[in-house]
This record gives C-alpha cells, structure tokens and sequence, in this order.
C-alpha cells in the first residue's frame, strides 16, 4: 500500500542524524526527568526561527515545546474557551479534539473554500486557522489574517506547513498578543513518528500555555534529535525541493485530467471531484492510499515512483 494521506515525508529522518545521537547521548540521561526545553534546543530553535522568519525580537520567553502540534492544541483547547472558532475546509482534528472535550464550536465556511469570511468575533473565543490551509493547501493572505487579529478573540495559527511557503505571520506579534502560532516537525523534519512540535506567542501567553502543559513533556532523546535536525537543517531543506519539485509534476498531470487543483504551499494537493470517497475506495483498491475530505481528495506528495503510480491509478478511474 503507498500511503499518501498523512503528509509525512517521504524520505524519512537522516540516518547520520539519528546515528550521531543515539552515539552521544548518556544513558543516565535517559533516566533523569529532563527539562523541556533543554537550553541548546531552545537557543538553537531561536536562531532558527529569527533566520527563517526574518525576526529579532523573539527569544526564549516567546517560545514553548510540545509533542507534535496536536499536543499544542488539545492544550490550548483544555483552557476552555467559550467558543472554538473553525473556517471549513479546515483540519479535521480540530472537530476531533472540540467534541472530544465537550467544547462549543462554530462554522463559518470558507467563500469559495479559500476566503476567511467577516464573521463577529467575541472575548473568550479561540479561533484555529492553519496557513497554509489543510486540507486545500493555500494561503491566506495577510489582510485577512490582520482581520481578525483586531478582534477581542485569542487568533491560534496552525503553520505546521511553514517550512514549504516560507511565509509566518510572527511579526503580527509585535503588534497583537492575541496571537499564538503553532508549527511542528513531523512534516518538513521528517518527525511524524517521533512527535516535536513548538508555539510562538507573547510571554505572557507562553506563560498561561505553560500552566497547562504537562511538566517534562518532551522526552530528552526526542530533544535532541529535533536539536541535530536543526543544526543539520540543510539536509531538510534538500528534502523540501524535491518535494516541490515533485509536488509540480503531479499537479499538472492532475490537471491534464481536466480537474482544478488548488494552488498548494505544502507537501500535499487537493482537488475537488465528482464523488470523493469514491475516487478515494478506487485509489485504495489500486494501493493507493488518500484522503477525501470536504468533497475532494487530498493526496500527500510521495516519493517518485509512488506518485507515479498514484497518477496512473487515477487517469484509470478519472478516465
């Protein structure tokens, strides 16, 4: 079966990377309650995040860890808010993780899947947006995001696709402390199966998350292997061409097929067709495995010859 539904990457965590840590960690580490975040890993993901997202003002205080960005989450909904704010086509475990907890969530759809509309806001809702969008895998601009950072309600980014658009809004920071944003590993990092994952917000807000954050929640192994990818981030980054590249090549077949495929800042594609979960049953019967979400399907970009195949099961049903 090719598994083309969880937007991992495909060419998997550098083995040299994995080799160097295992080799020099202290097994007395291993048995010691262990800070999250270590020092290192907490100066290094402050250069980081100051190089890529050309910052200068953000520093330890600005930052907390988390096991994957779905832990960040689940945190940030178990403060309770009066309402969880979602823009469908959106990311279907944030309905998961609201019902799973007993929350009160509205809808406001999407203007042709790809617009936020204007919608009231209110004090104590919690409005989740991931930029680039999951699953249509666009963005939204700027002005759209401003609009509702000017509103009383808490504005949590989900920028687990970052690291394929190049684009943040932390420097929204400056000037609201309404806004949290949200990013991981297990996408670009190649960390799906390890779990890393961090927040951006004012101090303030970074202390209010920390009180509801387990004590030690990052294991010391898992921070230092999310601290080697950092320092070895150009392996990463030679990943994400590829991927783009590939991500290119699908898309245009995908549209010789006469369907429209939204334009796409992440490691996966979406398009809309007549019947989703039927093209989706086809796809697995062929070993294909995708995602039909909000009437489309969402397929992960793969390794060549996994998208190929991909291709080739689908001019067979689309045909």
């Amino acid at each position: 079966m090719i598994r083309l539904s969880f937007n991992e990457n495909p060419f998997g965590f550098p083995k040299q990377i994995l080799e160097r840590v295992i080799e020099d960690i202290d097994p007395e580490e291993i048995a010691r309650y262990t800070d999250a975040p270590i020092p290192e890993l907490s100066d290094e993901l402050v250069r980081y995040i100051r190089d890529t997202s050309r910052v200068d003002f953000i520093d330890e205080r600005w930052i907390s860890i988390t096991s994957g960005s779905d832990e960040g989450i689940t945190i940030l909904m178990s403060m309770r808010p009066k309402r969880v704010v979602l823009f469908p086509p959106t990311y279907f475990c944030y309905y998961n993780y609201a019902k799973g907890m007993g929350l009160n969530y509205v809808e406001f759809y999407l203007v042709n899947d790809k617009s936020i509309p204007q919608v009231e806001l209110e004090e104590g809702d919690m409005v989740f947006v991931p930029n680039p969008n999951n699953p249509t895998g666009h963005m939204f601009s700027a002005e759209e995001i401003e609009r509702l950072l000017k509103s009383p309600a808490l504005i949590v980014l989900d920028e687990a696709y970052f690291e394929f658009s190049w684009v943040s809004s932390i420097s929204f920071l400056r000037k609201y402390d309404n806004l949290l944003i949200l990013r991981t590993f297990s996408k670009a990092f190649a960390f799906a199966g390890q779990r890393f994952g961090y927040v951006i917000a004012h101090p303030h807000m970074i202390e209010k998350f920390n009180s509801y954050k387990q004590t030690y929640n990052v294991g010391v192994l898992t921070q230092k292997l999310a601290l080697e990818a950092l320092k070895n981030r150009w392996l990463f980054f030679g990943m994400i061409k590829e991927i783009e590249m590939e991500r290119e090549r699908m898309r245009e077949a995908i549209e010789d097929m006469g369907l429209e495929v939204f334009p796409s800042y992440t490691n996966f594609l979406y398009f809309k067709v007549e019947n989703a979960h039927d093209v989706q049953r086809a796809l697995f019967e062929r070993g294909v495995e995708v995602r039909a979400l909000w009437g489309g399907i969402r397929v992960s970009v793969g390794k060549k010859e996994e998208n190929d195949e991909f291709i080739k099961a689908l001019r067979e049903i689309i045909r």
